[in-house]
């Protein structure tokens, strides 16, 4: 029997991926796909309660038969990621060596296309409880080595006291209806590992050589010993960044424990409610329509059986000739029916609120605010952006390494492989502040720190230019120094001609 793939070990979490995923595209073909196509390679017992749950959700119910699809979805799900990625990767990081020729080429291998792939992963991240940055080059496209952004459902990591120690990776190169072909790629110390392999949709198959597909044919040059490629460093060339810990769903599943968990983990069941309820709302739309109920007597025949109609646009009808004891009312009747646009959009806010804060943030954060006028200072939006800036933090602590560690090792690649003299170290990083003190609030308590004699020139400069670096700071204390010193006194002519300093 083959190799099985994906490995039976990760069918819980890619299935649970695969939910969280649906609600990250946003589509109502894809929440339904997920909902209604549940994996069948899970063990018997635990999906029959899988599928169940799933079917009570207002995602899982087919639309009955002769209905038209009327299902709406909120993108509530894709916005929390995005605000994510923008929280942590809005502005640029603040990434510093001490060799000055190093600095210059972080900095140029840090440029904009490699802020919009911490972007893109961080919003990936944010869905999907964590992703996989890499390390890739290619001379013929670029002289500098750059990082790509994988998906957490296209890998098999390996671990080692809960730190990554290989992982590979896989894609699927060409299918048909009884075979795939997928390319792997296996990331561990020191090499990246290329192979390709002709099997089906549940097994790996047979191994091929890489010659064998034009999608990776280029490869065969460039491995040896068979599949390997080597990196000029002894350090992991791809890194995972969770989301946020713990993992609340796989922390006793031994191949996931060190996963992250998804923003949407816990607030799925109130996005499936948002949509029913949003969607209930549109039908109250449709059937609050004002109608008209007509009576036979004013449609107009077309003929022996054709039917007949009734003219909407017409502006003059004839009186019908009806008898003194009919009602001539009941003839033309208006129907409409109350649309509860208050109740709906009060249900919503609420589910979209609870969603957001479930979800670890401040509801100022997605422009949900209380009254108020006035001018609002750094501290007072700080405190209604606490709950986001707390997630914040405990999402950079866990980039906030893997940046350094990844940074590192592009430099080190850079000068193995296209010879660039430097001193490959791995960057300090730091997060920019989101809110920025009020310059009225930090001169004034920048101005009773100096009274009192408990801050230094440098500290007062540091913190009004938080994003220096430490020898831009020193200069600046240097100069100012220099325009305080107080100038020399004149000289004073003596006797014998000469002058003396006074």
């Amino acid at each position: 029997m083959g190799t099985a793939w994906p490995p039976p070990e990760l069918a819980d979490v890619l299935a649970q991926q695969e939910i969280w995923n649906a609600w990250y595209a946003g589509t109502p073909e894809g929440l339904t796909d997920a909902y209604l196509s549940a994996p069948n390679d899970r063990p018997a017992v635990r999906r029959k309660g899988f599928l169940a749950r799933l079917g009570r959700w207002f995602w899982g119910q087919p639309t009955p038969l002769g209905e038209r699809p009327s299902k709406l979805h909120v993108p509530l799900a894709g916005a929390i990621a995005a605000t994510s990625a923008n929280l942590l990767f809005g502005a640029p990081l603040n990434l510093t060596v001490k060799d000055e020729a190093t600095q210059e080429r972080l900095d140029q291998l840090a440029d904009d296309t490699t802020y919009a792939v911490l972007r893109e992963a961080a919003e990936i991240s944010a869905a999907l409880g964590g992703v996989y940055l890499r390390v890739v080059w290619d001379q013929s496209i670029q002289d500098k080595p750059w990082l790509v952004a994988a998906s957490p459902d296209i890998a098999v990591p390996e671990w080692k006291w809960g730190r990554l120690s290989a992982v590979t990776f896989w894609n699927v190169i060409r299918e048909d209806a009884n075979t795939v072909v997928r390319q792997l790629e296996r990331h561990e110390p020191g090499w990246i590992r290329h192979s390709v392999w002709l099997g089906s949709a549940n097994e790996l198959g047979v191994q091929m050589a890489l010659t064998d597909f034009p999608e990776t044919a280029g490869l065969a040059e460039l491995v040896i010993d068979g599949d390997g490629i080597p990196t000029g460093t002894p350090k992991l060339t791809a890194q995972y960044i969770p989301n946020l810990k713990p993992n609340k769903l796989w922390r006793h599943l031994p191949a996931a424990a060190n996963l992250g968990r998804s923003d949407f983990s816990g607030v799925e069941a109130l996005m499936d409610a948002l949509d029913e309820a949003y969607s209930d709302w549109m039908r109250d739309l449709r059937t609050g329509k004002a109608r008209l109920l007509v009576g036979t007597e004013v449609l107009e025949n077309l003929g022996k059986g054709e039917g007949a109609f009734f003219d909407l646009d017409r502006e003059l009808f004839a009186p019908l000739n009806l008898a003194p004891s009919e009602d001539k009312g009941s003839v033309i009747e208006q129907v409409q029916f109350n649309i509860r646009t208050e109740e709906h959009r009060a249900l919503c806010a609420d589910l979209a609120e609870r969603i957001i804060l479930g979800a670890g943030y401040s509801l100022q954060t997605f422009g949900v605010t209380s009254e108020g006028s006035g001018n609002t200072t750094a501290t007072e939006i700080a405190a209604r952006e606490r709950q986001s800036l707390t997630t914040r933090s405990n999402k950079t602590s866990y980039w906030r390494p893997a940046l350094a560690h990844l940074l590192g090792v592009l430099l080190e690649v850079d000068r193995a492989v296209f010879g660039t003299s430097l001193v490959p170290v791995e960057p300090h990083v730091e997060f920019p502040d989101l809110v920025t003190p009020d310059p009225g609030e930090t001169a004034q308590q920048l101005e009773l720190l100096n009274r009192a004699g408990a801050i230094s020139t440098f500290e007062k400069i540091r913190r009004l230019n938080p994003d220096w670096r430490e020898e831009q700071v020193l200069e600046e204390v240097k100069r100012i120094r220099e325009e305080s010193a107080p100038a020399p006194e004149p000289a004073t002519p003596t006797p014998d001609g000469s002058e003396e300093a006074a």
